[in-house]
């Protein structure tokens, strides 16, 4: 069952999460990964120029150059998603040069195959761009693997030096990086999406549950909230308080000080009554001016004393209008239901109740047929 504390914990999760993803927390992640990136080259550089490997410290060089210089965009470019797809461009063109020069035991193909779920992980417009990252990082990982598994074609040759066990240990790590990043970016993500799919499910149903005015319970939550009610009542075998009350003379009201007046009443009266209605209860806007209250594992005279509160706060309450301030007044009829009750019945009986006190002078609680 899907509780209140469910849903404000969905709830606060979504705000957390959507406070993180601000054009700060954005910039600050972009900042960040590029400048991982260009202290991995920096260290890349350095490895293969003590290497011997040539070509790929000239290389490093410019990719350096190219993440310095994408560190220098991020705060300046408005579409920053740009840059990501770029440094995927520049990781897919190093690693296969990589694998080119020092064949696969450094295992540089790898990054070919780790790139792929950071691009489906990215919030792209264009649904087409993380599949031509896929297909292109797939194509080459196969065609490099089998050209490169042994070393005949490779420019360099490592495979007997430290050079590649140390490259292989630093991009296991880099690696292995990867994978934890876009598995924790994955299991936010899902849990964000669940999470707003159940509060979104939730507000919809309370929206279709809720009186728009009021904010109580409309009749055909109402009823479900009797159902439940009775099933209870039956399980424990105590007896439920129901009760209607109907705002005296509204139609005077409505005629007198308009509609939208008329409105803030009801709004007024509906307050007084959710407010004060004990936390096992319910109440709903029945219709109209009339309003129903049920208060469960309650005897009669713990209803009649919860309505004649109820009653005499609404009396109370004070209305200004065009210089005028009058005060309105409610009657209420209250009924005993037992387990063994059908709940239709007990409505009935209260509702006579409510027009018998009606006819007694109004503004009361009418508890006797």
């Amino acid at each position: 069952m899907y509780t209140k504390e469910n849903y404000e914990k969905d709830l606060g999760f979504i705000e957390k999460m959507d406070h993180l993803v601000s054009h700060r927390i954005e910039f600050i992640a972009y900042f960040f990964a590029l400048a991982a990136c260009l202290a991995a080259h920096i260290l890349y550089f350095f490895l293969f120029l003590n290497a011997g490997v040539k070509n790929m410290a000239i290389f490093n060089v410019f990719s350096v150059l190219f993440y310095a210089l994408t560190i220098i965009l991020v705060k300046k470019v408005k579409n920053k998603l740009l840059l990501a797809y770029a440094a995927l461009a520049e990781i897919i063109i190093h690693a296969s040069l990589a694998t080119i020069c020092v064949g696969w035991v450094p295992d540089f193909g790898m990054f070919l195959l780790m790139i792929i779920p950071i691009a489906f992980l990215m919030p792209n417009k264009n649904k087409k761009a993380p599949f031509v990252v896929m297909f292109t990082s797939i194509l080459l990982y196969g065609v490099l693997k089998y050209i490169y598994r042994d070393n005949n074609y490779t420019v360099y040759n490592i495979d007997d030096t430290a050079f590649a066990s140390v490259f292989y240990f630093i991009n296991i790590f880099i690696g292995s990086f990867v994978l934890v990043y876009s598995t924790t970016i994955y299991t936010f993500m899902n849990r964000y999406t669940e999470c707003k799919l159940r509060v979104q499910n939730e507000q919809l149903r309370i929206m279709a549950s809720v009186d728009p005015l009021t904010k109580l319970s409309n009749r055909r939550a109402m009823h479900r909230s009797l159902t439940e009610i009775c099933e209870k009542s039956r399980e424990t075998g105590r007896n439920y308080v129901l009760g209607i009350g109907d705002i005296d003379n509204f139609k005077q009201v409505n005629d007198t000080y308009g509609h939208d007046f008329g409105d803030c009443v009801l709004s007024t009266v509906a307050e007084v009554i959710s407010d004060n209605l004990p936390d096992s209860g319910c109440a709903a806007r029945w219709g109209g001016e009339e309003f129903l209250f049920v208060i469960p594992d309650e005897e009669l005279e713990k209803g009649r004393l919860f309505s004649d509160k109820i009653v005499t706060l609404i009396s109370q309450q004070q209305f200004v209008k065009d210089d005028t301030t009058f005060s309105v007044t409610m009657t209420i009829g209250i009924c005993e239901g037992a387990p063994d009750d059908i709940i239709d019945k007990v409505i009935s009986q209260a509702d006579k109740r409510l027009y018998k006190g009606k006819r007694n002078g109004k503004n009361h609680t009418e508890y006797t047929d």
